[in-house]
């Protein structure tokens, strides 16, 4: 049995939406599960998910639950309850393999590849690039390096008593460090994958072109459709899934926001998948849904809206202010 999960919470289920269906009409015999990091909420109408499973973190009984809620900001939190998700999943739902994506991601074709490695592999994993690139903008080789230099939009786990010490080792790390803190060398759930290939053995890195194309590997990758209008990248590999990290509905007209390298007019070939993604999030009720706060990680709260609002936006200019640094 084959089960594929996402994280997010209540604010983020537009795009979960998205991100399930997509991977149900190419794989309809395979459940999918949106892991809700967050509380129900009497303002979101999860009719609206019938197609998939809706798993609330709190369903998960985590020992160590309110230390990650205490500490961390809710980002680190949805992404220190992956390995946590994968081994619920596997117990509960008896899964032989198990497919992890990012919220924001889009499939555009069945997944073949992941799905016959994982009857020879217990991880696979997909790297941010396959080509090096050092052009003054970000992401680039030197950024990579402390983010980290595997994706975590995606991952895959096989056999489950092979995985648990993975697991098991994943889990206490981000109990601990799931912090977005590059300086101290964490980035969330992601840079402790670049361990694997020492820690573990029976792994594979997958470098289909296809997987998780995104903004940061878009220098190697183009779009194009076939004769029978089917997506390529590059004219060679099947699209699989489109990551549509660091795009913000609320900012259409930019590809990424940590990205500059390209916009729209330099890369049309991306911009009818971003065209259509953006309708399936309308139809999706994004407009509403994206106002929805989340209920764990609520620090202060005396703090108001606009105090948060404030101290987001210093963090964004703090960020490109190191990206700018970059770049001198």
């Amino acid at each position: 049995m084959t089960v594929a999960f996402t994280l997010c919470c209540n604010n983020y289920l537009a795009q979960a939406k998205v991100a399930g269906e997509s991977f149900r009409k190419h794989h309809p015999n395979i459940e999918f599960v949106i892991g809700l990091v967050d509380k129900k909420n009497e303002a979101v109408d999860y009719t609206l998910f019938s197609e998939l499973t809706i798993l609330p973190v709190a369903d998960l009984s985590l020992a160590d639950f309110a230390e990650m809620e205490r500490k961390y900001s809710i980002v680190e939190l949805n992404t220190a309850v992956k390995p946590f998700y994968f081994e619920h999943l596997f117990r509960q739902k008896k899964a032989s393999k198990i497919i992890y994506l990012d919220p924001d991601t889009e499939t555009f074709s069945a997944f073949n590849e992941v799905l016959e490695l994982l009857e020879r592999h217990d991880i696979i994993i997909t790297p941010q690039n396959c080509t090096p690139i050092d052009d003054g903008h970000s992401p680039s080789d030197i950024h990579i390096l402390g983010t980290g230099i595997f994706n975590l939009g995606f991952i895959a786990l096989a056999d489950f008593e092979k995985t648990l010490p993975f697991l098991k080792w994943w889990q206490s790390r981000l109990v601990k460090y799931s912090f977005a803190d590059e300086r101290n060398n964490m980035f969330f759930d992601q840079v402790w994958i670049n361990l694997v290939p020492v820690f573990f053995d029976n792994y594979y890195i997958l470098k289909h072109r296809g997987y998780n194309m995104a903004p940061s590997n878009l220098h190697e990758r183009q779009l194009a459709k076939d004769a029978g209008g089917k997506w390529l990248v590059n004219r060679q590999y099947p699209l699989r899934f489109y990551h549509y990290s660091g795009f913000r509905f609320s900012n259409p007209q930019q590809i990424c926001v940590y990205s500059e390298r390209y916009t729209f007019a330099s890369r049309p070939d991306i911009v009818p998948i971003h065209t259509s993604y953006i309708g399936a999030l309308r139809k999706n009720e994004i407009l509403r849904l994206q106002s929805v706060d989340p209920l764990y990680c609520r620090k202060s709260e005396n703090v108001s809206p606009r105090e948060h609002k404030i101290k987001r936006g210093l963090n964004r200019i703090s960020r490109a202010l190191k990206v700018l640094a970059g770049k001198n």
